[in-house]
């Protein structure tokens, strides 16, 4: 077998963790600039910081390890059987694209989580709930991608 296509193959792995790492990368970014906000609004007011708005910030992340474990799946299908190379490409790219979307819908959640948050200082498990739901969104990319190959 040619090993150029092997390589195609393997871009598709490549696919899946740059994707849902990109997703991952907009996700915290859109969330962390929202805790920020919500710090400062804290610190103006005299009062300390909520630091559990971290778990906000830091929630899109879990796509990388989706995308992470994709990508180790496709690789390991690509040693086996190379030719299916087009599958694990399209597989990478549209689990990857699946799991951004993901991500970057769970930070602007969380972004408005941690809004309402600063401002109230209720609602986490219900904002939890939320971003639990957009997380599930991302894992069943990733499992029913793999299922497809």
């Amino acid at each position: 077998m040619d090993p150029s296509i092997a390589s195609l193959g393997k871009m598709g792995a490549a696919a899946a963790l740059g994707l849902a790492a990109f997703g991952s990368a907009l996700g915290c970014g859109i969330a962390g600039t929202s805790a920020i906000g919500a710090w400062k609004k804290a610190y103006l007011k005299g009062k300390n910081a909520i630091f559990t708005l971290l778990i906000f910030v830091g929630a899109p992340i879990a796509q990388t390890i989706y995308g992470m474990l994709l990508m180790t799946f496709i690789l390991n299908k690509v040693e086996v059987h190379p030719e299916n190379w087009a599958a694990y490409l399209g597989v990478g790219i549209f689990g990857g694209i699946g799991m951004l979307a993901s991500a970057w819908y769970v930070g602007k959640s969380a972004a408005n989580a941690c809004d309402a948050i600063g401002e109230t200082g209720k609602g986490l498990v219900n904002s939890l709930m939320v971003l639990g739901i957009g997380e599930t969104i991302a894992l069943f990319v990733m499992v029913f991608s793999m299922a497809l190959l």
